[in-house]
């Protein structure tokens, strides 16, 4: 029989993390969410009630480094095992209608740090703390949440903080895809574009909906569930083949 497969969802009470660690529990793994809301993990293992993985959860901020490194003890103690990690918690502060393009004046610095430690330093910790385990083991899978934002060819995807954080997350995938592979450690990132959640939908409404829908090629945004599909398969066996590679999951906007 095989050995059940054990994974790491960060940002696990949010859209896409959530949508992730549930298409991965209806495989029969095991999942660690980790976020930084009890409140919110709470309403999430509610949410997972019936589906056939078994679920845990930890609290923590993961950009700090002592809490990064104790959610993957607490998975190595609840699971025993680790074999993917995938690195959702991060995105934009404070999200609101006007957020999106600010001028580089309205940026401060403290912002622009804080934007780089959710998106950025929550991926290096995790991947760090993660990598000696996988080392020992032969294997382990990585997946970083980029986004279109990272390209920083659209306007009102992002601002001057978030989209080079995301950048960052493509090139710290790269990164470590060369200095892990020889250990068997496959690492890949995901960019999304715009996914509607209520909450995006409420705070951006009509006209932004209408731009951004007309730029898609398949005449429909990407979804949740769309993007935790990608994630799991870059988690799972069947892409062990791959690592170092930035996958658009974006209804064809490019």
């Amino acid at each position: 029989m095989s050995e059940t497969r054990t994974y790491i969802v960060t940002g696990a009470a949010g859209g896409i993390g959530g949508a992730t660690a549930k298409r991965l529990l209806r495989t029969g793994a095991n999942v660690l969410g980790v976020d930084i809301s009890q409140r919110r993990l709470d309403a999430f293992v509610e949410s997972c009630a019936g589906l056939p993985g078994k679920v845990a959860t930890f609290r923590a901020d993961l950009s700090d480094d002592e809490s990064a490194k104790a959610a993957v003890d607490r998975c190595l103690d609840q699971f025993g095992s680790l074999h993917g990690l995938a690195n959702v918690a991060g995105g934009m502060i404070d999200i609101v209608a006007e957020s999106m393009d600010r001028p580089i004046a309205q940026i401060e610095l403290g912002y622009f740090r804080r934007t780089f430690q959710v998106n950025v330093d929550t991926a290096f910790l995790m991947a760090k703390h993660s990598e000696p385990h996988f080392k020992a083991k032969g294997y382990g899978k990585i997946v970083n949440i980029a986004s279109l934002a990272a390209f920083a060819n659209r306007h009102d995807l992002g601002d001057v903080a978030y989209n080079p954080a995301k950048a960052a997350v493509v090139a710290l995938t790269q990164t470590l895809s060369l200095l892990l592979g020889k250990d068997g450690i496959r690492v890949n990132a995901v960019a999304p574009g715009l996914v509607f959640s209520p909450k995006v939908t409420e705070t951006f409404g009509g006209a932004y909906v209408d731009r951004h829908l007309a730029a898609t090629a398949l005449g429909k945004f990407a979804t949740v569930e769309d993007e935790a599909e990608m994630i799991a398969f870059l988690l799972e066996p069947q892409s062990d083949a791959i690592t170092g590679e930035v996958i658009r999951v974006a209804s064809g906007t490019r």
